[in-house]
């Protein structure tokens, strides 16, 4: 079967060939301007059963990759519950050895004991204190730059220009729009 292209190209030629004809004024020949519109009609056709036959199967795409998605969602859910599970069991855990005078216990094989954890020391800090109340020396002064976006495009509207130049360096310009398909 032929691919979508082909059948426009088709198309198209037809429709060359049909204008060539009226152009040229000829009365005599009936019968090509007949068997030409026949193939334009036929490719219309074809070029809808195909148009059809692409949205079908995107569809079915779509559906396959809800389903999958579906399917991904539920394994994210039932590793979220085993997980949680896990992570509950390992707390009773804790809150037993913790009440004990012995923080292991021991297996045949297997040991369980409550352990401090390595790394830095966890600080508290006072939070009703700002930050710029403690002294110079215990704090740090950051500064974050962020490029307000919004603003540069107002800017942008208003002098109805595509890129904003300052000081002979270009700092931002519009791009252009981005395209997407729409079957249905």
């Amino acid at each position: 079967m032929a691919s979508l292209i082909d059948l426009e190209l088709n198309r198209d030629n037809l429709v060359e060939q049909i204008m060539a004809t009226i152009e040229e004024g000829e009365t005599e020949g009936t019968t090509d301007s007949a068997v030409i519109l026949e193939q334009f009609d036929r490719l219309e056709a074809q070029i809808a059963t195909k148009v059809d036959a692409i949205a079908v199967v995107v569809a079915a795409k779509e559906g396959e990759i809800a389903y999958l998605k579906k399917r991904r969602d539920y394994f994210n859910n039932q590793i979220e519950v085993r997980e949680n599970a896990l992570s509950n069991f390992k707390s009773y855990l804790k809150k037993i050895l913790e009440n004990r005078a012995d923080s292991t216990i021991k297996g045949r094989e297997a040991t369980i004991k409550l352990v401090k954890n390595g790394g830095k020391q966890p600080l508290w800090t006072n939070g009703n204190i700002p930050a710029k109340d403690f002294p110079a020396n215990l704090v740090t002064v950051q500064t974050n730059y962020k490029v307000c976006t919004e603003t540069i495009r107002q800017q942008l509207a208003d002098s109805g220009a595509e890129e904003l130049v300052v000081d002979g360096k270009i700092l931002a310009k519009l791009q252009p729009r981005g395209t997407h398909l729409r079957i249905g």
